[in-house]
């Protein structure tokens, strides 16, 4: 499989999502996904941030909280990069990345954040990873989502990836563009494109 250009900034930050750094193989998929986007997007949301204590055990000492949001940062080079967690000890402040605490379990907590960020083109659910939440997410943002976005849920334990996809079928304007599920991949990942 191809080392991309997002497998290198995966890389680079130690982002779980990349080939090489933790359990997952998202990257190479990911880039093929969201290439075409680079340039054009200005806003993108993610759901989960990460923290050292969680992190260290899956991708080592050097994780830093925040890895992806950093390498969504530098793969979009025009889009400001938004994550929100649960948990206080992940907010932080950069150049384009902003962090809002929010409980992607709770209806409110996820409006009263989506009102602060805006209108996202892309939305990156690395949360909590319980399916329930998942959904509830997905159901409560997907109207905030721009038209033509995408909407990825990732770390899907595989027995589940069909009852997400299936999330597709509840809304007329979303398309299940893609589905991650590999023999080396513990868990899979559904994208879903906001069709105009």
């Amino acid at each position: 499989m191809e080392t991309t250009d997002l497998c290198l900034l995966g890389q680079k930050y130690q982002s779980d999502k990349a080939r090489g750094v933790g359990k997952h193989n998202y990257t190479p998929d990911y880039h093929k996904i969201l290439n075409e986007y680079r340039n054009e997007w200005t806003n993108i949301l993610e759901i989960g941030i990460g923290y050292y204590d969680l992190m260290v055990k899956v991708v080592g000492v050097n994780y830093a909280k925040g890895a992806s949001l950093r390498m969504w940062r530098e793969y979009f080079p025009n889009a400001h990069i938004t994550g929100c967690d649960i948990n206080p000890e992940c907010m932080f402040e950069e150049e384009r990345i902003t962090t809002l605490i929010c409980d992607q379990n709770d209806k409110k907590s996820l409006v009263n954040m989506i009102e602060k960020v805006g209108t996202p083109q892309f939305i990156i659910d690395d949360g909590s990873h319980y399916i329930r939440h998942q959904e509830k997410s997905f159901e409560v943002l997907w109207k905030y989502l721009e038209n033509g976005g995408i909407y990825i849920i990732e770390d899907i334990a595989k027995k589940y990836l069909e009852r997400i996809k299936g999330l597709a079928d509840c809304k007329e304007d979303c398309k299940v563009i893609h589905e991650h599920r590999t023999n080396k991949d513990s868990q899979g990942f559904i994208a879903f494109i906001k069709c105009v």
